[in-house]
C-alpha cells in the first residue's frame, strides 16, 4: 500500500473521532442543561383588593383673598398690625390721615374687608396712598383649594362625588383628604388636561397658599379579587410553579393597579405564580421554588 494513502487514512480516521468526540460533548452539554434546575421565587395568588391611581402636582390656593384698599386718598400716619397676623372682618389695619384739598387732616383708619391672615404689607408709615392702589392682601386659609391638571384619558375616572388625596414634601409625614369642587367643562388645546380644583379643610394651616403638592388620584378599584403582583406578569401571560416545573399560563387580566394586577381567568387563588426569574422561562422547565414570605 502507498505510503500516502495511508497517511490518508489516518488524517480521515483523526478527524472523525475528533468530530464524533465533539458532537458527543455536545449532546452531553445539551443533556446537563435540559437537566438543569432553576432557582426561581413565587407567591400565592390570592383574593383582596386592586387599587390604580395616578399622582399629578398641584399647588395650593387660599379659599379667600382680598385686597385691603383706603376709602380715601391719604397718608399712612399708624400700621396697626403685622405681616401673618390674623385680623377679624372691619379690624383696623391702619391709620390714616386725610390730606385731600379742602378736607382739615382727618384722621381715619384702613379696615380688614374679610376674616383672615395678612399676607403682605406693601406701605411704609409716611406713604401716601389712594383708594385704586392696595396697601396690603389679607387671605383667609383655614380652607383652602388645590389645582391640578389631570388628561383627558382619565377625565371620566373624576367627578365631584370623588376624594384626592394631598401630600407635600414640606410635610412628609402627613396626609389631607380633599373634595373635588370643580372640574373645567373644556380640555386644554395645548397639553390635553382638564383643570380641576378640589377643597381641603385646613384649620391647623399646616398647607400655606402657593405651596406645590403631590395630588394622588384614584382611577378605580376593585374588591376580593383574584390578584398578582405587577412584577408577575410577562404581556398576557405568567408562569405557574406546578410541581416543580413552570408552567405557561395565558390570562385574562381586569383592573391594572398600582402594585397588583386583577386576574380574570387563566390562574386559581392559592397557585403559585413565578414573580423573579419568569424571564428565563419558557415552559416545561424543572424549577426549585422559594415561596416569598415563607
Amino acid at each position: 500500500m502507498p505510503k500516502w494513502l495511508i497517511i490518508l487514512i489516518i488524517v480521515i480516521i483523526f478527524v472523525i473521532a475528533v468530530a464524533a468526540r465533539i458532537v458527543f460533548s455536545n449532546r452531553g452539554k445539551r443533556g446537563e442543561e435540559m437537566e438543569q434546575v432553576l432557582a426561581v421565587e413565587a407567591m400565592s395568588a390570592e383574593k383582596g383588593d386592586v387599587i390604580s391611581t395616578c399622582e399629578v402636582l398641584g399647588s395650593i390656593t387660599a379659599d379667600k383673598t382680598a385686597p385691603v384698599l383706603p376709602e380715601t386718598m391719604g397718608r399712612i400716619t399708624k400700621i396697626l398690625v403685622k405681616e401673618g397676623s390674623y385680623v377679624e372682618k372691619n379690624n383696623k389695619i391702619m391709620a390714616l390721615r386725610n390730606e385731600t384739598i379742602g378736607f382739615e387732616y382727618e384722621e381715619g383708619y384702613i379696615r380688614s374687608p374679610i376674616s383672615g391672615n395678612i399676607a403682605n404689607i406693601t406701605v411704609d408709615v409716611g406713604s401716601m396712598v389712594t383708594p385704586q392702589s392696595p396697601v396690603a392682601m389679607v387671605v383667609d386659609y383655614a380652607r383652602v383649594k388645590v389645582e391640578f391638571n389631570i388628561s383627558e384619558t382619565e377625565a371620566g375616572c373624576i367627578s365631584k362625588a370623588k376624594k384626592v388625596f394631598i401630600q407635600s414634601d414640606a410635610l412628609p409625614d402627613e396626609s389631607f383628604k380633599a373634595q373635588i369642587s370643580e372640574i373645567s367643562p373644556v380640555i386644554d388645546p395645548m397639553t390635553r388636561t382638564i383643570a380641576v380644583k378640589a377643597v381641603i379643610n385646613n384649620n391647623r394651616k399646616q398647607l400655606k397658599p402657593g405651596m406645590t403638592v403631590r395630588v394622588k388620584v384614584n382611577l378605580g378599584e376593585k374588591s376580593n379579587v383574584v390578584r398578582i403582583p405587577r412584577d408577575a406578569l410577562l404581556d398576557s401571560y405568567l408562569f405557574v410553579a406546578k410541581d416543580s416545573v413552570a408552567e405557561r399560563r395565558d390570562v385574562e387580566i381586569g383592573l391594572i393597579g398600582d402594585k397588583n394586577v386583577e386576574i380574570v381567568a387563566g390562574v386559581q387563588e392559592g397557585e403559585h405564580v413565578i414573580i423573579v426569574g419568569q424571564q428565563r422561562l419558557a415552559g416545561g422547565e424543572k424549577i426549585n421554588v422559594l415561596l416569598r414570605g415563607e
